[in-house]
This record gives structure tokens, sequence and C-alpha cells, in this order.
């Protein structure tokens, strides 16, 4: 069965305590687990009657926040829930805490009290306004980890979605639920503990049922009493709760002389049994969740008279109760007054208040529906599909945005919805089934760039994405920048294709992409190596990353090129002409090959800033006969095909594609060991160079022209098709986007 740990401040007898423990113990498709965070274990006993877990960690200060984290996280990993469900503000924020470091959490809070009600404001002075602001300011900042809210009432929603931000579509309402069986209105049943003397009473009984605060509106009723009494010697008030306000109405009962007329019963376990010897219920409440007592009431058949506030309205009507304007002792005494002249008269609401209850806060309806909405989340989680966002810098015919739309397309064939978003214009046609929309950024104004932070604004306004996805290059900077500005709350995924530590070469610049990263929700590196790299310079993403590696599409047919007419072996080198690639270092290689054989051709493939600067060395060595810029090209694996070797002398990578094409097209690599490049190339996949050691590359190229190892081209291409198939991958993108998500 389904299994949700629930997290609760304490376990006292108070209404979202009692309610809570009341469902859970009539639940049939799931397994309740309970953690209460502080002492207060009144309702234990009644879970483990049940057979249901408790955990108690019984923590004696108000709040250590990270100690019940700590306590907690054994628990969450033994009991392995399929939910967790928060219930008030101190377990909510733990529950939150808990979810940053088990992002797979499907976290459930709780709206059940109007917690920072206008009324609640004014009663408070201003040491507690200043506290109350202060922890609705933290409730406001972590919201966000909480993937659904359950309500205990439509008015509670409205106004906690509010100040929290929610909006109203993660917010569930399901109402507090009573047995009616066990509400028989009925005296026959004697009362215990502090009531026994009612047993033989027949003075009019007034009840209240509640906690003992200021809020909860007792004030009013000991106010009303006086003039009350007069004309009914006979009427006792009966307060039923307990709780700090108790010493201000005991102040209050002597006061106005009322000692014969109020009894402080306390905490009382027989609810029922007193609601059915009382005459009147009275609930004059100025903030509320969802008052389990009026339910109770309701339930009970009591001639109910209640303030107006909204929650009180979602309980009861004029058919079903009398209602006065909240704060309105006049109104409030004539009410009681009138009830009490002729009871009988008014005891048509109370039937009318029990069929109402039973239609909305029947227990076992109210079960069904906790228990649907579970199993409702579930599969909503295990179905949905997901919209990105991807940005890259510009459609050129790079590694991260060749992979970028090659891996997008193969998300919308698993049913994602995508779409791309470059930074800048770019002259290539990307293998993209669909339109890359233009940013319209400015190179010149990378670190203020408005227009292409607002164009992709609008534009995540417009898609609503579940996440942006940077792709390497400015994409991060820009997407959180824009993020920042325009205040969108979309979570940013950064796909790590290199070694972010080569690029750190000062203090602002690390300041900088710390700042970055401290703005994303997780991380995808391409290799192993890059991960490490990450960590080791920003350890606070630890717990937010993953690897994915590069990964290549499958072709039925790839057509060979002649790549000379000679008779000649072809070396192939492809790669941007910047100095990650180590252009000059191949050349350098190459003339050391040359040396031992002249019927080689060196074949460069790409394009890029230093293009100019290479030919001109070409030309000055006079290696113009032998060596070809082919410029950038669509399609290399035909190249890759017809070559004898794929050659990779980069000082700087992640993992670089071209290598697994050359795997794939069963063409031997040559490589210096960088970056990633050791997670692929080894002694059975190919010839793994140490960086810098350009005597022992061109030995190796040597070697592999003279002699391919087919046993070794054979295991590398069976580890590319294996490992490093794009639609393979996908999947793994698809896990870590839940994973970020949910």
């Amino acid at each position: 069965m389904l299994k949700v740990l629930y997290l609760i401040d304490t376990l006292e007898g108070y209404g979202a305590e009692k309610s809570l423990v009341e469902i859970t113990q009539n639940f049939n498709t799931i397994t309740p687990v309970f953690v209460h965070i502080y002492q207060g274990d009144m309702l234990k006993a009644n879970l483990e009657s049940s057979g249901i877990k408790v955990y108690s960690l019984d923590i004696d200060k108000k709040y250590a926040f990270k100690l019940a984290v700590e306590k907690l996280i054994p628990i969450y990993l033994k009991e392995k829930p399929d939910l967790v469900h928060a219930t008030l503000f101190r377990s909510e924020i733990i529950a939150r805490k808990l979810k940053k470091i088990f992002r797979k959490i499907s976290l459930i809070g709780s709206f059940v009290s109007n917690a920072y009600s206008s009324d609640r404001y004014k009663t408070n002075d201003p040491l507690q306004n200043l506290k109350l602001r202060y922890f609705h300011n933290i409730d406001r900042k972590t919201v966000k980890h909480v993937d659904y809210f359950i309500s205990n009432s439509k008015t509670i929603k409205d106004i906690s979605g509010a100040a929290l931000g929610v909006p109203a579509w993660k917010i569930k309402v399901i109402y507090r639920g009573r047995s009616s069986s066990a509400f028989c209105n009925s005296r026959s049943e004697r009362l215990e503990g502090p009531t026994p003397f009612l047993n033989n009473y027949d003075r009019l009984i007034l009840l209240n049922v509640s906690r003992l605060i200021s809020l909860k509106g007792q004030l009013d009723l000991l106010r009303v009493l006086p003039g009350i009494i007069k004309e009914f010697p006979e009427v006792k008030l009966l307060l039923a709760g307990h709780g700090p306000f108790r010493r201000e109405l005991e102040k209050g009962v002597k006061r106005w002389n009322l000692q014969n007329h109020v009894e402080f019963l306390g905490r009382i376990e027989n609810i029922n049994t007193l609601l059915n010897h009382s005459k009147i219920f009275l609930y004059p409440s100025y903030s509320e969740g969802l008052p389990g007592a009026l339910i109770e009431a309701m339930m009970a058949e009591k001639i109910i008279i209640c303030s107006d506030i909204p929650v009180n309205l979602e309980c009861v009507d004029k058919h079903s109760a009398l209602v006065y304007k909240k704060g309105d002792i006049s109104e409030l005494q004539a009410l009681v007054r009138k009830v009490l002249k002729n009871p009988e008269a008014y005891k048509s609401l109370g039937r009318a208040a029990r069929k109402k209850a039973k239609e909305k806060f029947e227990l076992s309806k109210v079960v069904t529906s906790y228990e649907h909405f579970y199993h409702q989340l579930l599969e909503k989680k295990a179905n949905r599909i997901l919209k990105v966002l991807h940005l890259i810098q510009k459609p050129q015919p790079r590694g991260a945005e060749i992979f970028t739309c090659q891996l997008a397309n193969h998300q919308k064939e698993l049913g994602m919805e995508v779409q791309i978003a470059s930074i800048f214009e770019g002259g290539a046609v990307l293998d993209w089934k669909g339109e890359i929309k233009n940013l319209k950024g400015s190179g010149a104004s990378r670190f203020f760039d408005f227009r292409a932070w607002k164009n992709l604004n609008n534009l995540i306004t417009d898609f609503q994405p579940d996440f942006v996805q940077a792709n390497a290059g400015d994409t991060l900077k820009y997407a959180v920048f824009s993020k920042k500005v325009f205040g969108w709350k979309t979570p940013i995924i950064f796909r790590n294709a290199s070694e972010v530590g080569r690029y750190l070469r000062s203090g602002l610049q690390l300041k900088l992409n710390k700042y970055l990263y401290q703005n994303i929700e997780g991380v995808v590196s391409v290799s192993n190596c890059s991960e490490k790299d990450l960590l080791k310079h920003f350890p606070n993403l630890k717990g937010k990353t993953t690897v994915v590696p590069i990964g290549l599409e499958r072709k039925k047919d790839i057509p060979l090129i002649e790549l000379s007419s000679e008779e000649s072996k072809h070396i192939i080198h492809i790669g941007g002409f910047s100095f990650e690639k180590n252009h000059k270092g191949l050349i350098n290689i190459f003339q050391k090959v040359l040396k031992n054989r002249k019927d080689v051709k060196l074949h460069l493939i790409g394009d890029g800033p230093l293009l100019p600067e290479i030919k001109n060395l070409i030309k000055e060595k006079k290696l113009s006969d032998v060596v070809y810029f082919h410029g950038f090209v669509n399609n290399p694996l035909s190249f890759i095909k017809s070559g004898n070797l794929l050659v990779l002398p980069s000082i700087i990578e992640g993992l670089p594609g071209v290598i697994l094409e050359a795997m794939y097209c069963k063409t031997p690599v040559v490589a210096y060991d960088v970056g990633g490049i050791s997670e692929v190339v080894n002694r059975d996949t190919g010839s793994l160079i140490a960086k810098g050691n350009e005597e022992e590359f061109a030995t190796a190229i040597l070697r592999n022209l003279e002699q391919p190892d087919y046993s070794q081209i054979e295991k590398a291409h069976k580890m590319v098709t294996e490992k490093f198939m794009n639609k393979k991958l996908t999947k793994n993108f698809l896990e870590f986007y839940r994973e970020m998500i949910d």
C-alpha cells in the first residue's frame, strides 16, 4: 500500500492533531506513519492502538530545526515513504528542509488555520507581531519546496494561498471529518472526569469547546452572561478546553461576579457526551481554520449560535444555526436569550445542522477524499507531461548545440513539450524539428543585456515551462540574470559541458560563477570528471548534480567520401578553432608523424576565431599540400568513417562527442587524457596519451596507422552502442528532471 509519513509538531489533543489522527485511523488503502517532533504525545496511544507506527523525537526546545532534520533523516531512509505530509508551522519548515536534502520527496503541506490574519496582528503586542512577520517571511520564502497543500476549508485556501503566494491549483480543499455515529444526541451516557455533577443537573447549559486563546472569543461570552443571568439565573456556561488565555478569562469571571455560572473544564475527552447535556453550543470565534468543535456540535444536533466569520459559514447557514456579526455583543446576547425563552422553536436548526454535517463532514467521506488525493497525486507525478525550454548560445556547429537539438527531438518523442531559444543569432542549420526562437542578445552587452533578459521572460511567461535548461556558454548567465530582474520562478538546470575550473582565472570570475550556481536547481555534467571539477570549486552544489554523457544518434548508413585522389592515410580532427582544441600542438605532432611517414594527410574540420592564425601557421611550415581545411561540416560522420584515425590533442574537454562518433564509425582514436576523455578512452577502446606528451602522441598515431587494433575498435563500438545512444540518455535526463521538479 501507499505509505505516507506524517510530520506534526506534537500529538496533543488540539483540533489539527485530533482530526488528522481520526482520519488516518480509518484509512483502507494508505499506510500512515507518524513522527511528532516535539514533546507532547497525548494521542500517541490512540494511533498505536490502531496499529499505526509513531516515532517520538521528543525535542524539548521550541524550534531546533537543524536537530529535528538530523533525527528525521534515518527515519525517512528507513520508512521510504511515497509521500511526506507536514502539518503545523514548525513541522512544515522542517519538512521543507528535509526536502532540500531528499529532492525526490513528494511533499504535501497543510493549511489548517488563518495564521496571518489581521485579527491576529490586532491582538498581538508589537514584539509578537515582529516575530509573526519574521516567521511569515520564512514561510513565504520556503513554500516553493511544497508540491501541494491540503486546506481544511475554502476560506483558508484563499487566505493562506494569497498570504504565501501559493497558486490555487496547488491547494486541495478537504474538510475535517467526524463520525456521525459517535453523536447520538442522548443523555443516557454518564459523564466522568470533571463533570459528573452534570448527570443530575437540570440547569441550562451553554457550552463552548475551544482552546482558550483571545481569538476564540470566550471573553465575549463572559461579557454577555450577566445580562442573561438576570433573566435566566439557572444558566451555566461551560468552557471546555485549555490555553494561555485562561488567566484572563478567570479575571473576567471575578470582575463580573460569575463564579457560580462559569466552569472551566480544561481538556475534555468525551466531548460528544458533554454536548448531549448542553442546551446551546456557542462559538464566538474571531479567527479559525475549520472548527472541528463546531462540526461536532452539528453532528450532535445542537442549537448553535456562532459568529459570522467565513469559515463558520462554510459549516452552517441561516437554516442550521443562528449567526451574529463577529464581536457584536448585543446581538450575541439577544440570540442566546431568544433561544432560552423557547428552545423547542429552534430544535429544527439542530436537525438541519446534523443533516448538513453528515453531507459535508462525514468521516468516511473525508477519509475517501484523502486517499483519493494521495493516489491521484502519485499518478499525476508518474504521468506528468513535462515542459522544458532549452537555451543555447546560438545556432552553431558546436557539440553543446548539436546535442541539445538531438536531445530535444527525443524529448518530444517521449511526449514532452519542448522549445529552444538562442541568445544570439547564428547561421548554422541544426537538427531540430522546430523553431529556434532568437532572444536578440547583444555580444557587447553580455552582463547587461536587458532586451534579451526581457525576451526570455516573455517566452517563459507564454510557454510556462517546468524548467529552463541552460546549455553551456553564456546561457546560465542570461537565465539567472533574467530570473532575478523579472522575478520568474521556473527552476534552472545547467548543462555542464566542460571543466569550469579551467576558466576561473580570477577571484571575480569565481564570485560571479558562485552567484550563478546559487540560483539553479541542478547541474547535469557530461562526465564524472566535469562533475568532480565543478564540486571542487562549488561545494554548495553537492546533492544537486548528476552525470549524463553526451550521446549519439543511431545511423542506418554512413556514406564514405573520397578524401584525396592519392593513396594516403588520413588523420581526422574535428573541433572549433579555439585555444582549448590545441591546433598548434596538433601541427607539432603531425610534423613528427611526417618524419616517419610521407603518405599521411591531416584533415581539419571546423570553424572558429583561431582559424586564420592556424592557416598562416600551415603556410609558414609549408604544409599546405598535406593539411586540408574543410570548414564547418553538417555531417562529419562521413569524414570520420572515411578516415584512418581520429585525433584529439585538446587541453580542455568535457566529454567530446566526436570521440564517441569515431567509435561508432569504428575509426580508431588517439587523444590526450583531459577532462572526461578517460571515461571512454582506455587500453580497451583507444589510445590515451598523457597531456602534453607530443612524442608519445605521434608514436600512437603511427602505431594505429601501421596496424590498427581491431579488437579494440570492436570493443569501443560496442561500448558506444550500449551506453551512449541519445534515445537511452534522454530517459536519464527525464529521471533527473523529475527529481528536480518533484
